[in-house]
């Protein structure tokens, strides 16, 4: 006598079951799937938000320095002490008293040194129409920014932007980084030993001035933007500059 199988051991129910288990096996591994997506995506988003932040903090570094760096180096230093801007840039000036700048001019390759950098403060610098382009080392801008009467040493919010420098973007993005200089006057004095070398010169007032030399000095603010619309990352430094002048 044959009996029959019990309804849980028919093969029907059998293959219903095995699908019912495949089926939260797959919904199992596709949640773990999303997971780990999402999970990149974030991890994603953090690399890249720390690159463009790595960006702008080397950008606005890289442009304060071309105004900042070593004397003989300086645009700023040079720019202030030779009263203006070289004339291919529209100022007054000869390239050839200014270092760096002529060598720039008349190299076939843009890329040699710090040619970019430099080259591209022609372009940056804040001029009218017609006009040499603006001297970064003269008295408070007026009006300041944000409809302040005139520029304030202690607020970098109300300093006026002086240039505006655009690069691209050096990851090979087709975009572009870009950082803006404010450069505001914060006062000046005699160089130390000054008084001293006056004292023991007993050759009137002024002559302690002109052996020990006097500073002027400067708050210079950049802002570096990766990309340059200021979506992403943007750092801001800030640093003192001295001028030695009359030594």
């Amino acid at each position: 006598m044959i009996r029959p199988l019990p309804a849980s051991s028919r093969p029907s129910a059998q293959r219903g079951l095995a699908l019912f288990i495949g089926m939260v096996f797959l919904v199992v591994l596709s949640l773990v799937a999303v997971i780990a997506m999402q999970s990149t995506f974030l991890e994603m988003r953090m690399v890249t938000n720390v690159a463009r932040q790595t960006e702008a903090f080397q950008m606005s570094e890289s442009t304060r320095a071309i105004l900042t760096g070593p004397p003989a180096t300086s645009l700023f230093a040079q720019s202030l002490s030779q009263g203006g801007w070289p004339s291919s840039w529209g100022g007054d000036i000869p390239d050839a008293n200014f270092a760096d700048i002529g060598n720039c001019v008349s190299k076939m390759n843009p890329i040699w040194g710090n040619c970019p950098l430099i080259l591209g403060f022609e372009t940056a610098l804040i001029k009218a129409h017609g006009k040499p382009p603006k001297v970064l080392y003269g008295a408070f801008d007026s009006p300041g920014a944000d409809g302040k009467t005139v520029e304030n040493t202690a607020d970098p919010d109300n300093w006026v932007t002086d240039a505006t420098l655009t690069l691209a973007d050096p990851n090979g993005t087709a975009g572009f980084i870009a950082a803006s200089l404010s450069v505001v006057p914060d006062g000046g004095g005699v160089n130390t030993g000054t008084g001293a070398a006056q004292a023991a010169g007993y050759r009137g007032l002024g002559v302690g001035s002109a052996a020990g030399g006097a500073s002027r000095y400067f708050q210079i603010r950049s802002v570096g933007l990766s990309p340059s619309n200021g979506s992403n990352g943007r750092a801001v430094t800030i640093a003192q500059f001295q001028a030695i002048v009359g030594q």
